[in-house]
């Protein structure tokens, strides 16, 4: 019982090893960029300031912009999760900078 308890621990603690280490930081600013076409006015401009500094690789000076852009344009669902994905991986990026 003991060896099978140490066995399925080793497991878990492996998969959760790998799944953090192989996640994907790369940020696509290409494929945001496509999905926001429609976005217009001061959204647009927030948009294109932290896509542009994320290009820069400046991660710390895209969160602001991007949130910014989170509450003020009208998302669907997928450009909510794309935008959102977007900003987890500015942060994680950004915390790996300091």
């Amino acid at each position: 019982m003991k060896k099978r308890l140490i066995q399925i621990l080793a497991m878990t603690g492996l998969v959760v090893l790998v799944a953090l280490g192989c996640s994907n930081k790369k940020i696509d600013t290409a494929k945001v960029r496509d999905a926001f076409q429609s976005l217009s006015g001061e959204a647009r401009q927030y948009l294109e300031e932290g896509l542009t500094a994320i290009d820069q690789s400046n991660y710390v000076a895209a969160i602001k912009p991007l949130n910014k852009v989170a509450y003020l344009a009208k998302l669907d669902k997928d450009q909510r999760l794309l935008l959102k994905d977007t900003i987890a991986k500015a942060g994680a990026n950004a915390a790996k900078q300091k």
